[in-house]
């Protein structure tokens, strides 16, 4: 026996396909457009010696959810200069989300870990002030422990919405990853991205 499909089925089952096929082919956070992701650091987010161009963890954070992400990194900043600046890069955005990744220039200067400490929590203080979750991404504990030790304290301290342990851990001393000695090339910095990724997309849920 032949079973005879009616006009308006035909329709109703071709409009279920095409949404489930949609479904599948758009990302869980594809409709987060109205969040606002600032990413706030030093040259390991504004990109450092990339080739291709561009091709640092927030491009390729910004392409896997969908969302634009305010790139606020600057080449060279410790955690002071960059709570010089935290109000225009930062705070005057209206951010829903961003992402804390510094320290790395304050080892290498030989700053105090309690600076760090004390310039990071202030940051934080500010920015949740506002309303907005913080991730909090640690440099490494190949090569600086202490001051990692530090920035998992302050996350602890401060509870923020997440915080990331040694984002560079697997990468450094990979030659295969890195532009230089430490700043990670574009396969460093896609992986950077997808430790990332599962956090941003969290925070991005979460109402």
């Amino acid at each position: 026996m032949r079973f005879k499909f009616g006009k308006f089925q035909f329709f109703g089952m071709a409009l279920v396909v095409i949404l489930f096929g949609i479904s599948i082919w758009y990302p869980q956070n594809y409709y987060k457009q109205g969040k606002v992701v600032v990413a706030f650091g030093d040259s390991l987010t504004r990109g450092y010696g990339m080739v291709p161009p561009g091709k640092n963890y927030v491009v390729f954070l910004s392409e896997y959810i969908h969302v634009p992400i305010i790139n606020s990194g600057k080449t060279g900043d410790t955690t002071s200069d960059a709570l010089v600046r935290l109000q225009a890069d930062v705070l005057d955005k209206k951010p829903d989300i961003v992402i804390v990744f510094l320290g790395g220039n304050d080892y290498f200067m030989g700053y105090n870990p309690e600076v760090i400490k004390a310039n990071l929590a202030t940051m934080i203080k500010k920015i949740r002030g506002i309303g907005a979750k913080v991730i909090l991404i640690g440099t490494t504990s190949q090569i600086q422990p202490e001051y990692e030790s530090v920035i998992k304290q302050v996350a602890t301290d401060e509870k923020v919405f997440a915080y990331i342990p040694g984002i560079l851990d697997g990468i450094l001393f990979r030659k295969d990853l890195l532009y230089d000695t430490i700043h990670p090339n574009d396969k460093g910095h896609e992986l950077v991205a997808q430790k990332i990724l599962p956090v941003l997309q969290g925070a991005l849920n979460e109402n």
